[in-house]
């Protein structure tokens, strides 16, 4: 995170009550009929010819959670579970970044972005943000992310975490793949891009509460923490070993609300024998539970 600037010394508990705002907020399950929940990437311009490699404009439904939690000086932090940590002012309607420019490397999507604005309200359990990022491509071009409309849900602890769990078990299909759209569609830093597609089979993890495993279409086990609606990778680092070469996760976030389709986004990397390491993304995942399942 970059130095805030023009950060006040007042306290951030005092009339704007900012610690309404501490603890552990998960995205609702993006919807792209409404947007909410779900970026748009675009050109600076509004036009579609910056990044060649992309479908622009681009929809990016939204997973994951942050946590606020008390700053320096009277401000509050967010600390994303992608290990980004934005630093904010705590205003009588909400939070606001203390600065436009603080940016940080997101490992989850490969490269670094620079918010100018995330505007936070919170009304008891229920949050809702605004946010607005230039994100860098690797490629050299920069484009524009907006959302308009975002939604989270407070992790309450001590909340039975039982029925929150039940909606992930079971299998989940992913989605026909769309290169327009890039639903299911991996993509790597070698500029390849392949179809994510099969079943994975989600079942209890024995004697660990809240914890479940993942069986991948590759024959992969990968372990999740279910907190609330959201699933992801933990510990944050797993490696499968196959007859093909290794393949690693270090980011795999998943979103149901309805226990019937989730939304997701993943990174790691796969290596072949004598070869060095490719980096992949799914950057819009989709599945769907059967409907005999």
């Amino acid at each position: 995170m970059a130095a805030p600037f023009g950060v006040t010394a007042a306290s951030a508990d005092a009339d704007t009550n900012a610690a309404k705002y501490y603890g552990m907020w998960n995205y609702d399950q993006p919807n792209v009929a409404t947007l909410n929940n779900v970026a748009v990437l675009a050109c600076p311009d509004g036009g579609g010819e910056c990044d060649q490699l992309l479908p622009l404009p681009l929809q990016v439904p939204q997973v994951g959670w942050v946590v606020f939690s008390p700053g320096p000086n009277g401000t509050v932090n967010g600390h994303t579970d992608q290990g980004c940590t934005w630093n904010f002012r705590v205003h009588p309607t909400g939070l606001e970044l203390s600065s436009t420019t603080q940016e940080c490397f997101n490992p989850a999507i490969g490269h670094s972005s620079n918010l100018t604005k995330w505007s936070v309200q919170v009304k008891g359990n229920r949050e809702t943000e605004q946010i607005t990022a230039l994100s860098h491509q690797p490629n050299g071009a920069e484009l524009i992310g907006t959302m308009k409309s975002g939604s989270r849900t407070k992790v309450v602890g001590g909340q039975d975490n039982g029925k929150f769990v039940k909606r992930f078990l079971g299998d989940y299909r992913y989605n026909p793949a769309d290169r327009h759209t890039l639903t299911n569609v991996v993509s790597t830093d070698k500029g390849t891009v392949y179809p994510e597609q099969g079943t994975v089979r989600f079942s209890p993890k024995p004697k660990s509460r809240g914890k479940i495993n993942a069986h991948t279409p590759d024959g992969c086990d990968w372990t999740l923490s279910v907190r609330g609606n959201t699933a992801e990778l933990d510990p944050a680092t797993q490696t499968c070993h196959t007859a093909n070469g290794d393949s690693s996760l270090h980011y795999w976030g998943l979103v149901t609300d309805d226990g019937k389709h989730m939304n997701g986004l993943r990174a790691g990397s796969t290596t072949a024998p004598g070869q060095p390491p490719t980096n992949t993304f799914l950057f819009v995942g989709a599945l769907t539970r059967p409907a005999n399942n």
